[in-house]
């Protein structure tokens, strides 16, 4: 049965030859997901198979886990990756730890590979009262997704139709041993609570009671699904190329729709808000004042409103205070993702901003535009870099990341933005490589 289940979910995905990456803890789920997936790559081995564990740092015992899921991994011929994660301090220790887990995952993803995990349908019951603790709607209550993208693939989830005293009846069955993370007995943590304590009594009390639960999630699934096909082709037509969401599109006379329409955009940046917050997004962001610069902050993240449109933006680090030198044909690496700025041969059609020659042998550059003013070729007289930024349109989540690239007599060019009057030619090309300029 459980062989079934895992082989019926990754049909559909693997028709062409895949990277099929294993979330392995050393857990009774996870350890029974890897010697199913052992047996499957008998019978499909034109994957590219590796085994990960996500070391946490948590416990005592947690270099010892590593170890041991390295030799399992090995044992079953699989490929072993570790990767040491930190926890944002800001966050609880359980969504810290599955944040750290995901983006542990989707650095070693490749374009359409697979992570598999092994939640079963006894995580998707704890999953459902935790969304109604929280006063989650109708996704929330839904559970967890056998499939969802993560990074440049997908997550999957092939063993969540199974029972975990089914995956422990395979585990003894074919005398596997796994880890017992004693963390699991805390329960301090809510999930545990749930799993300890109160699902126990709610199954002596009522029979059938998980079984009705799941039902209730997947008809929650399905209203889910049929909410977002009327809402997605209006969230579709309010989105711009860049991904901002236009405000002329959301309908603030019907709150419903309009948290909905939030809800779906939000979706497409992995980012979940509660009501709270999405009522928060709405009153101090969507709707604060025309001259104000608000911002919503979640999850390392923020929402911001410019030229009434909303932009999700990555948290950032401060690099107004940095400073580098650009020479020829000698790339510049950028801090904070921000990536490299190259000066060129000048060709035609060629990507950059045109140089004329270089007054000295190297340009400095920074982030920094308080005080600078400049010429652009093209336009009237010299003004505030400040001023500029908002004639050209930059939002002003930008201004302080713009490479400004200066010689003895000041500003010649912001990188993909303008060049200056002194500085125009056909002598070199400014190349910015971006990474990552959110």
């Amino acid at each position: 049965m459980l062989t079934q289940y895992l082989t019926d979910t990754l049909a559909p995905l693997t028709a062409q030859p895949r990277q099929i990456l294993l979330a392995l803890s050393g857990g009774l789920d996870s350890r029974v997901l890897l010697d199913l997936l052992a047996s499957y790559r008998g019978q499909h081995p034109q994957h590219d198979y590796s085994v990960c564990h996500v070391h946490h740092g948590l416990h005592a015992d947690a270099d010892k886990w590593a170890t041991q899921c390295q030799v399992w991994a090995e044992q079953a011929g699989f490929s072993f990756i570790l990767k040491h994660v930190t926890l944002d301090p800001e966050l609880s220790t359980e969504h810290a730890a599955r944040e750290a887990r995901y983006q542990a995952f989707q650095e070693l993803l490749q374009p359409h590979g697979l992570v598999l995990t092994a939640q079963h349908s006894d995580d998707q019951v704890e999953t459902f009262f935790l969304a109604l603790k929280r006063g989650s709607g109708l996704e929330g209550l839904a559970g967890m997704p056998t499939v969802r993208t993560l990074g440049k693939g997908l997550l999957v989830r092939p063993l969540l139709a199974a029972s975990r005293a089914q995956l422990h009846h395979y585990a003894r069955q074919k005398g596997l041993a796994w880890v017992e993370d004693p963390s699991n007995q805390d329960t301090h943590f809510d999930r545990n609570f749930i799993r300890q304590q109160w699902l126990p009594e709610a199954d002596a009390r009522w029979p059938g009671f998980r079984t009705a639960v799941q039902r209730t999630q997947q008809l929650c699934q399905e209203q889910a699904a049929l909410l977002a096909t009327f809402v997605a082709p209006l969230v579709e037509n309010a989105i711009d190329t860049d991904n901002s969401l236009s405000l002329a599109h959301l309908p603030l006379t019907d709150l419903a729709l309009c948290r909905a329409m939030l809800r779906h955009w939000l979706k497409y940046h992995d980012l979940i808000l509660t009501q709270a917050q999405l009522n928060t997004l709405i009153q101090d962001v969507v709707q604060a004042r025309a001259d104000a610069n608000p911002q919503l902050s979640v999850d390392g993240k923020s929402i911001r409103r410019y030229q009434q449109r909303l932009y999700l933006i990555a948290d950032s680090a401060d690099v107004t205070a940095w400073q580098g030198k650009l020479t020829p044909q000698s790339p510049l690496h950028l801090p904070d993702g921000l990536g490299r700025l190259v000066l060129l041969p000048y060709t035609e059609r060629a990507q950059g901003l045109a140089l004329g020659p270089l007054p000295q042998s190297w340009l400095s550059v920074q982030f920094n535009p308080s005080g600078l003013s400049a010429h652009p070729a093209g336009r009237q007289g010299r003004r505030k870099l400040k001023k500029l930024y908002q004639e050209y349109g930059i939002p002003s989540w930008q201004r302080r990341r713009l490479p400004i690239l200066c010689d003895e007599r000041g500003v010649i060019a912001v990188a993909d933005c303008f060049v200056s009057q002194s500085a125009v030619g056909k002598v070199w090309r400014l190349v910015w490589e971006r990474k990552n300029t959110a």
